[in-house]
């Protein structure tokens, strides 16, 4: 059945957060600017979208597709036989919903819609959020209408140079300013691995409180653990002399808990990336080593260049190596603020805003 009224935006990818939550932003801002508009997604069953898209009140619809980068065996022979399927199941979700463009975000399911809208002659656009484009992203890009990137090496690595940098959406939060306030003399260190946590981060942090302790009486500490790994770091710190710190499985609103730190020690998944620069937040980033393509170290790579982080990959760290940097950043109050405003410059605002711009110039009437 085809679909009338107002133009329709269908995003195709996710898999994870960081693909989901700046496709809903776009989302929002298509919407915000029409009521006559429409916006559908696109996903797979095993992707986060299944819980966070209809949870953000978007229709979502289901390919069934897999992926091929790091797989091998039995898993890489039965996700190329899907492919075929996944395709024609796209072309019929394309079909059905008539959109006037396709956003593809990164994941599964970005390749076979943006393939099937192509062939129909529909727009398509795509957005990369890491500075390492992912292997949808890569080939898509070839036969794409339009390419938009958060970081301006995307665009070399997806050989167009006809791409536009808008940044990574963030929330309007991310922005605000806030100010940390001076009744507590202590400085205070967030460390947090996403919401599920991070092992390596949480058991090289309880190890580092050892070397820390000299800093008692400056530091002060908010942990979030994931709900895995609670129960341990909570007992390592009662056993240091960080006893009085702060250690949660989730933290929320995350934006509150970045403005609040001096320093902050987390992985460098794109958003993350984006929410420091908004907040404008000194950092150590520990990049993810098993993320695809290395992508988060890339990520990390920039911000250190940019001055507004210090970077440990996972095979250079440990607890003497993580305590230092700390200690070395938190001794020096002039560097947080350098570093902290040098994050800022990586900041960027309008991307939602110059996402959708780029869209409208590029969607089919």
């Amino acid at each position: 059945m085809g679909v009338t009224g107002g133009k329709t935006l269908m995003i195709a990818g996710g898999g994870t957060g960081g693909h989901i939550y700046p496709a809903i932003a776009i989302a929002r801002e298509w919407l915000a600017r029409d009521v006559s508009r429409r916006v559908v997604f696109v996903g797979t069953e095993k992707g986060l979208e299944k819980q966070i898209v209809p949870k953000a009140g978007f229709p979502l619809e289901f390919i069934d597709v897999g992926g091929l980068k790091g797989k091998g065996g039995l898993d890489l022979i039965k996700n190329v036989f899907r492919l075929p399927r996944g395709f024609f199941q796209a072309a019929r979700i394309v079909k059905n919903h008539h959109p006037n463009v396709v956003l593809g975000v990164g994941g599964y399911s970005s390749g076979p819609v943006l393939t099937a809208a192509r062939l129909r002659g529909i727009p398509t656009v795509i957005h990369e959020s890491n500075a390492f484009p992912g292997l949808a992203n890569r080939v898509v890009a070839r036969f794409a209408t339009g390419v938009a990137v958060a970081f301006e090496e995307a665009a070399t690595r997806m050989k167009r140079k006809d791409a536009v940098v808008t940044g990574n959406p963030i929330r309007a939060e991310f922005f605000q300013p806030r100010n940390r306030g001076t009744e507590n003399p202590r400085n205070r260190v967030l460390v947090f691995g996403g919401s599920q946590g991070s092992r390596i981060l949480n058991s090289t942090m309880t190890a580092a409180l050892l070397f820390l302790a000299h800093l008692k009486d400056k530091l002060e500490i908010v942990h979030q653990t994931g709900p895995g790994d609670l129960t341990n770091v909570q007992a390592a710190y009662r056993t240091s002399a960080f006893a009085s710190a702060r250690v949660v499985p989730y933290l929320d609103p995350i934006a509150d808990e970045i403005a609040a730190a001096d320093l902050v020690v987390s992985r460098a998944g794109a958003m993350t990336i984006g929410e420091l620069a908004a907040s404008g937040r000194a950092a150590i980033l520990v990049p993810f080593a098993a993320a695809t393509n290395n992508h988060q170290e890339l990520n990390a790579r920039v911000v250190e260049k940019a001055g507004g982080a210090a970077v440990i990959t996972e095979a250079e760290l440990t607890p003497e190596r993580l305590a230092g940097a700390i200690s070395e950043v938190i001794s020096d109050p002039a560097r947080i603020e350098r570093m902290g405003s040098a994050a800022r410059t990586l900041a960027t605002p309008d991307a939602t805003k110059n996402i959708v711009d780029f869209i409208e110039t590029i969607q089919r009437d």
